[in-house]
């Protein structure tokens, strides 16, 4: 019996706790510059150390990754960034909030209604994806939960700016992938409120260094959460 005990410890011991997937296919990452940080970890200035792709790769490994991601980005700007891909992910809304750019209509996103409005530009993303390639799969993201950041959004995430509530946005992405069956990530639901946005972004990373008012960018806490999500969804959506 303590040998059969000592064979499962060290077969434990020896065995990762959970197994790296292998994914042979290229994943094109859309975004803001929560997204465009992953590369550019140095402009935190000792914030975080990986973003949330960094760590999703560390249980999925794609064999080929694309950061598209634009800094300060919203979403009609994602819209030259769209390569040939296997596998899309699309983290956008904060800084549709951030410009005020009208939320529009479900009908904006089914009619290609040429607006400008939020769900509008979701229309020609989504189009512009299916273009590169039909059969790619997609990952919506909802935006992450986000205050302050200089005056560029109001003092609460629950707050509306120029009339317009971040929540708006995550209601749109929701809707639009329930109509094209796509999965979400919750980042809006599932990624920390104004309660522990201190804690999970730089606000609460830099905070020695004098450095705050930054409640918008993940830290390492905010990064994993979100990394932790977007995995579930991925997951959802992943072909051998």
């Amino acid at each position: 019996m303590k040998k059969i005990l000592l064979l499962l410890a060290v077969s434990l011991f020896i065995l990762p706790a959970t197994a790296q997937r292998k994914v042979n296919a290229h994943w094109c990452a859309l975004g803001t510059s929560i997204t465009w940080y992953n590369e550019n970890v140095e402009a935190s200035l000792g914030g975080f150390t990986h973003g949330y792709q960094s760590r999703v790769m560390d249980k999925i490994s794609f064999s080929r990754y694309s950061n598209q991601a634009v800094n300060g980005g919203a979403i009609k700007t994602a819209l030259n960034k769209v390569i040939k891909a296997d596998y899309y992910t699309i983290e956008h809304g904060i800084n549709d909030w951030g410009q005020s750019i009208p939320v529009g209509t479900f009908d904006d996103y089914l009619n290609n209604t040429n607006n400008g409005s939020f769900a509008a530009e979701y229309r020609k993303l989504i189009d512009a994806i299916y273009r590169a390639n039909p059969a790619a799969k997609i990952v919506i993201c909802t935006p992450r939960r986000g205050y302050g950041f200089n005056g560029y959004l109001p003092d609460k995430s629950t707050d509306p700016k120029n009339g317009i509530y971040l929540k708006e946005y995550a209601d749109m992405a929701r809707r639009i992938a329930e109509f094209e069956s796509i999965p979400v990530a919750d980042f809006y639901e599932e990624c920390g409120g104004d309660r522990t946005l201190i804690k999970e972004s730089l606000d609460g990373a830099r905070a020695s260094q004098g450095i705050t008012n930054d409640a918008v960018h993940p830290n390492d806490l905010g990064y994993q959460r979100m990394a932790n999500v977007l995995i579930d969804a991925l997951e959802r959506v992943l072909v051998d």
